[in-house]
């Protein structure tokens, strides 16, 4: 790929991410009332936490200053990201299952559903391929001609409407069956690309990603910025930033080294795998497997605080 093809992967990639991150935000009974009484008590002890601060007067002249807040989170950051990214570790091996789940669930749903909206041209390599097709595209008008019968019983009427579902299920079950094979030759390739992208290409570049990331969230200007651990209300810009430098360093590297490797390849790949595989979708399903796995580590390690609804938001598998 060129690197204008690159940057314009990365940026839908980027899109579709946060479009899946925004429509899994789930607020867990946000309509309840509260309770007057708690909200009292609530208010005494606010109260006294402040009269307490009060009490100890300002803060010390000493902060230290945004940049050297920055300099600390930066080195943090980059010693626990070497110490997730190195080979010794687990991390690359664990998040490969999900991804490998996410990818085969939506390769299929492509090949099924989008694939099938295509123009009449399209080439067929199964009978099973084109009878699903037809039966796809000709579904709403199948099931109307099937109602307008007149049936001896209604038994035998949602038997029929029963026979056809099964015909097509039957139908997407072989064609997937057949296009299975190439799809875990293809994914064992995206693997070891991904398992070298996160093992040898970024640790020698994490230093410097963890000094951007931070530098261009601004997390220590913040006035409550501290120096061991970035807050969840620095999270939402944080995570942005950090998510546009994986995205980046991800698509230029996998996205070459992928297609490198499928080219250098004895077997033939039919087009359309080729271009699922360079497909956003694809790095933004990836990007989302692997960044939601370094903010659960980082979480654990003390130097990230998550909102709390983060959790709500993983609940995909």
């Amino acid at each position: 790929m060129t690197d204008r093809e690159k940057q314009v992967l990365t940026f839908q990639a980027l899109g579709l991410l946060n479009e899946q991150v925004q429509a899994r935000i789930v607020h867990y009974k946000g309509d309840l009332e509260t309770s007057p009484e708690l909200d009292a008590i609530t208010a005494e002890v606010v109260a006294q936490i402040k009269a307490m601060q009060s009490a100890l007067g300002p803060a010390p002249a000493s902060r230290a200053s945004p940049d050297q807040i920055e300099d600390q989170q930066s080195r943090t950051l980059a010693k626990l990201l070497t110490r997730l990214f190195s080979p010794e570790g687990n991390f690359a091996t664990q998040i490969l299952k999900t991804i490998g789940r996410r990818i085969a669930k939506l390769f299929f749903e492509s090949e099924l559903h989008e694939r099938t909206k295509g123009d009449k041209d399209k080439v067929i390599h199964h009978a099973e391929q084109g009878v699903f097709y037809v039966l796809q595209r000709y579904r709403n008008r199948l099931r109307a001609e099937l109602d307008g019968f007149e049936y001896e019983t209604p038994e035998l009427r949602k038997v029929t409407s029963d026979l056809l579902a099964k015909i097509e299920r039957d139908m997407q079950v072989q064609f997937l069956s057949r296009r299975s094979p190439e799809l875990n030759r293809v994914m064992t390739i995206y693997s070891n690309v991904l398992m070298e992208f996160l093992q040898q290409h970024l640790p020698p570049r994490v230093e410097q990603i963890a000094k951007i990331t931070i530098r261009t969230a601004r997390t220590g200007h913040d006035t409550h910025a501290m120096a061991y651990k970035i807050s969840s209300e620095q999270f939402p810009d944080f995570r942005g930033h950090w998510e546009r430098i994986f995205m980046e360093q991800m698509v230029n590297f996998c996205g070459d080294e992928l297609i490198a490797r499928l080219n250098a390849s004895e077997e033939r790949f039919r087009d359309e795998t080729l271009r699922f595989f360079t497909d956003p979708h694809l790095f933004s399903e990836t990007c989302e497997v692997a960044c939601y796995g370094i903010y659960d580590f980082l979480c654990l390690e003390g130097f990230l605080d998550l909102p709390v609804d983060w959790r709500v938001k993983l609940a995909r598998n």
